[in-house]
């Protein structure tokens, strides 16, 4: 189980490569114009958030009411912090694509449910 678990983080991250993922979030302007050019990405965002939750580093994502969060494992804190954030970019994206009142991600840890951190405009930030 572990095996197959490394491998699909693998191939996330490779899948993250090739459709050109970015944490540049620096600033609102032109967001709409860069959610527009990749919207083309929703099924491949959709294959990484599905991939995520299979390969085991989070066991839930979700969006109601427009407040998207992620519940996080383990093996996600132990990403580097700009894997962390290209995954987080992913789902931000994902979401804010379908439905523009999506401010932030909020994430949270799956064994303790406390709030760890949040991606948005101004990107990954995670409390220590």
């Amino acid at each position: 189980m572990k095996n197959y678990r490394n491998t699909l983080f693998l191939i996330i991250i490779v899948i993250m490569s090739l459709t050109g993922t970015s944490c540049n979030q620096n600033n609102d302007d032109g967001l709409e114009e860069r959610i527009e050019e990749t919207k083309h990405l929703q099924s491949h965002r959709r294959e990484i958030m599905d991939g995520m939750l299979d390969g085991g580093l989070a066991t839930r994502i979700e969006n109601p009411n427009s407040q998207p969060y992620i519940y996080v494992t383990e093996p996600f804190f132990m990403l580097p912090s700009s894997d962390q954030a290209s995954l987080m970019n992913v789902i931000w994206y994902y979401y804010i694509t379908e439905d523009r009142a999506v401010d932030v991600v909020t994430i949270y840890d799956n064994n303790t449910g406390e709030q760890k951190g949040t991606f948005g405009t101004k990107g990954l930030l995670m409390s220590e």
